[in-house]
């Protein structure tokens, strides 16, 4: 039998003010990050005790939610295409993308946050702290930009949104969304176990961890 190669696997704590980061080694099959886990987040309310686990699969790395929490996200690095119920982490906004009821025969209009709905199929909601329902913004087919200030789905208040931050492209048959350079990403939530390359990044909670191989 073939001896199965893997690479040396260690997670980074990324900070974002530049200070000293921790490194923890991947020993063994896995390592657990929660708020008990191996990488210990531990005063974070959105992570449960064990959120993310790595393991080897054969001799690739994957990922996955095992937790409860507000979930994990991983950055996006090429376009992907995100289902309804999909969550999306765009600076501090968590946002969830849900399918528009279809309107009944006799309805001449529906609401849909305030406005009438004007044949919209999907609409991109805001989740907030809890995961109380905020605001909610309709996506036309086609381009739909999330930026600061200048788009259709904007968080002028929210400064680690970029100015061009990402799009969301409403297909006939798919929606795909896709980062647009921003300085701090955009991050789709993990919904099955993944493959991992080396420099994916994920978001925990309020952490951002970043996974280097070599």
């Amino acid at each position: 039998m073939a001896q199965v190669i893997r690479p040396r696997v260690a997670v980074r704590v990324v900070r974002a003010d530049g200070g000293p980061e921790s490194v923890i080694p991947l020993h063994g099959d896995q390592l657990l990050c929660g708020r008990n886990g191996d990488l210990s987040i531990p005063d974070d309310p959105f992570v449960a005790d064990t959120q993310m686990r790595l393991f080897f699969s054969g001799s690739r790395l994957a990922v996955e939610d095992v937790g409860g929490g507000n979930g994990v996200f991983t950055r996006l690095r090429a376009e992907r295409e995100v289902a309804s119920g999909g969550e999306l982490r765009v600076g501090r906004q968590r946002l969830v993308i849900e399918a528009v009821p279809a309107l009944q025969p006799g309805q001449d209009g529906a609401m849909a946050w305030g406005s009438p709905d004007a044949g919209y199929r999907f609409r991109l909601v805001s989740l907030l702290e809890g995961g109380v329902r905020g605001p909610a913004w309709p996506l036309r087919d086609g381009d739909n930009q999330i930026a600061r200030e200048n788009g259709d789905v904007v968080f002028p208040t929210d400064g680690f949104v970029s100015g061009r931050h990402a799009v969301l492209h409403v297909g006939p048959e798919r929606i795909v969304v896709r980062d647009l350079g921003s300085s701090n990403g955009t991050f789709l939530r993990l919904a099955a176990p993944a493959f991992v390359d080396n420099g994916d990044q994920f978001l925990i909670g309020r952490q951002l961890v970043r996974v280097e191989m070599n």
